[in-house]
């Protein structure tokens, strides 16, 4: 079968989103893509580029693509993007491309990317490296899920030889990225250097680590559907939490298995034998009294009543204070939403939209200034005939943990705090 026969037969969709570097891949990719269209006219086609400022050819490489585009008739979609380099300009530039692919596919796109067999092998390498196990070693599918999108690689049981091939015979030119040749990089040394020696010395070498990689999705897909039970029974939908009270009655693997597919549910990225390890001592087996958690790159994984929580990188918020007046939407730091009050003959209502959820309090009428501000360390009280109580034991009792209890927007009557929205009222003076 030919290539371009090969990859008619896979294409079972309608709207696809093409990532086109310009590069010999992704070019053998969109004219794959264009010949397709004159057979199937009911697909819907349109490329990305992304522009990483990281050459100083980006600029001419952004012609191209948009000349090539203009040749296939296919609507060209250009992205400059900042690289974070923190954790190296690969993973940096990988991150920076797949967000702005995922900002400007429309719901109905599949991405087609144009991962050939040579591209899996390097996958596989590099996860070996990681000591990913088994999930990370499955390497690439050709259908997958990533940063909540749908992912097709129609090349991936190809030769880049044979995409050369088939450019060559279409006479469709290409650009050669120069930092391909630069070995410091991981991939590039893999590509350069290691792997050519072994494929001199085994001729069906990439065939065989694809034939492993999946070998292994095999195994940790049936490693999911043995375990997920299991995993849904301790899995919450609503808030993402997952229970480890019955984590010290399972052997290690078992642990290690449910805390990767929590991750993987997550989105987050597979945690190594050492990471999870460390995870298991220092959170999920910490002190009951403790407040332990688990620092991910930009997230943090916290434990609070056996409960693990993936929360997201929290700004310090204490110092807000804003007046809210009746009928105003006032908008809330760091993303906790916006509060709204309304008045009726006989009270006022406080709604809180966070996120999917909505929190109300009723409260009393007052001449008062009326206040939103976060964090509170006194005492309140829940009913006129309460005790003074210490407001952590208040939170505590209401389940609430230790670092939402200062992310919860709080209602204050001049200085006195009045509620906590959605949680409870203070009696208190």
């Amino acid at each position: 079968m030919s290539l371009f026969s090969e990859f008619q037969s896979k294409l079972r969709y309608q709207h696809y989103l093409i990532a086109f570097s310009g590069g010999v891949d992704s070019t053998a990719l969109l004219s794959l893509f264009a010949k397709s269209r004159e057979i199937q006219p009911h697909l819907q086609l349109r490329a990305i580029h992304i522009h990483h400022g990281l050459s100083s050819n980006a600029d001419q490489w952004l012609e191209h693509c948009q000349h090539i585009c203009r040749q296939f008739n296919i609507p060209l979609i250009t992205r400059k993007v900042q690289v974070n380099n923190n954790n190296g300009i690969e993973q940096g530039a990988r991150e920076a491309r797949y967000q702005a692919i995922f900002e400007e596919r429309l719901p109905n796109e599949v991405v087609a990317t144009a991962h050939h067999l040579q591209d899996q092998t390097e996958t596989f390498f590099l996860a070996l490296k990681r000591s990913s196990g088994v999930k990370g070693l499955s390497a690439m599918q050709i259908e997958s899920e990533l940063f909540g999108m749908r992912i097709f690689r129609p090349l991936l049981n190809d030769k880049k030889e044979d995409l050369e091939t088939y450019l060559r015979a279409e006479k469709l030119a290409w650009i050669e990225d120069e930092s391909n040749a630069d070995n410091r990089y991981e991939r590039n040394f893999l590509r350069n250097q290691v792997l050519p020696q072994l494929r001199e010395r085994w001729a069906f070498f990439d065939q065989a680590v694809q034939t492993t990689a999946q070998l292994c999705y095999n195994q940790q897909q049936l490693l999911n559907e043995l375990l997920a039970d299991e995993f849904s029974q301790n899995y919450n939908e609503n808030d993402c939490t997952f229970n480890v009270s019955h984590f010290a009655k399972y052997c290690v693997n078992k642990q290690n298995a449910l805390l990767r597919m929590w991750l993987e549910e997550l989105g987050e990225p597979l945690l190594g034998e050492q990471a999870l390890a460390i995870l298991l001592k220092e959170v999920i087996f910490a002190p009951k009294d403790a407040n332990p958690q688990y620092v991910l790159r930009d997230k943090t994984i916290r434990r609070y009543q056996n409960k693990l929580f993936l929360v997201p990188k929290l700004s310090d918020i204490s110092n807000f204070c804003a007046e809210l007046r009746i009928g105003q939407i006032l908008l809330l730091p760091d993303y906790l939403g916006d509060v709204q009050l309304f008045k009726t003959a006989e009270n006022l209502t406080a709604l809180w939209r966070v996120e999917n959820h909505e929190f109300k309090s009723i409260l009393p009428l007052t001449d008062e200034q009326i206040t939103v501000r976060f964090g509170y360390s006194g005492t309140v009280k829940l009913h006129a005939q309460d005790l003074n109580r210490d407001i952590k034991k208040v939170w505590q009792n209401l389940g609430v943990p230790v670092w939402q209890r200062t992310r919860i927007p709080l209602i204050f009557y001049g200085e006195r705090l009045k509620n906590a929205v959605g949680f409870f009222e203070n009696f208190g003076e």
